[in-house]
């Protein structure tokens, strides 16, 4: 037969919430591995998007150099170092 002791102490209720929550995302990183939800990659369509210019100007863009692409396939997609630098340079 084992032993086993219950100890019982006084905390308040924040205190509680806080430790429950500490132990509950403990335990769910556990088991969901934290995973990046940002995209490494854009497409066209959604570069237009976030810089505010049409498909025309990102295909010159690409031509003089200011935003290459990358291409996957026959797919183009943008880096989105390179957009979010783009970005910060229009700003």
């Amino acid at each position: 037969m084992t032993n086993s002791a219950i100890q019982l102490i006084q905390i308040d209720l924040d205190s509680f919430g806080q430790f429950i929550q500490k132990l509950v995302r403990e335990e769910l990183e556990k088991v969901i591995p934290a995973q990046s939800t940002e995209k490494e990659f854009y497409t066209r369509e959604e570069t237009t998007k976030l810089l505010g210019v049409s498909l025309t100007t990102l295909f010159h863009w690409n031509n003089d150099g200011t935003l290459k692409n990358t291409k996957i396939g026959k797919r183009v997609y943008y880096s989105k170092d390179e957009v979010f630098s783009k970005l910060k340079q229009a700003s």
